[in-house]
């Protein structure tokens, strides 16, 4: 049940893990100035919104539906400073930008207004 409600928010994290990995020379140099910080708020707040949906339907593990905006916000600010700092260290060509960081609590927090929108204030049990 866990997987199943949580397949796509978990494909979303490998997704962004995979485009963090590659090679800097893979990407094209953005006309825009501010085009990557605009991407990483765009694939976090994604997968704020698929995470915490996942969280809320699974019943395996209910300790992870108390709480489960704060959790996953928490979880994703995690998973993208983990992100930055295997940029700097592991990954080639890549390294480590602390705006980057702040652009994915960014996401994360436009994510959490999204999820408002969409589901509203409810407690979600």
């Amino acid at each position: 049940m866990f997987l199943r409600h949580n397949a796509l928010g978990i494909a979303w994290a490998l997704f962004i893990f995979v485009l963090c990995a590659l090679p800097g020379s893979q990407f094209k140099e953005a006309k825009h100035e501010h085009l990557d910080k605009v991407i990483h708020v765009t694939l976090f707040s994604v997968l704020f919104v698929l995470l915490t949906v996942g969280f809320i339907k699974q019943k395996l593990f209910p300790y992870l539906r108390r709480h489960v905006k704060l959790k996953v916000w928490l979880g994703c600010l995690v998973y993208g400073v983990i992100i930055e700092l295997l940029q700097g260290s592991l990954f080639i060509e890549r390294s480590v930008e602390i705006t980057d960081i702040f652009a994915n609590a960014i996401g994360a927090s436009v994510g959490l207004g999204a999820f408002l929108l969409i589901y509203g204030r409810g407690s979600y049990s």
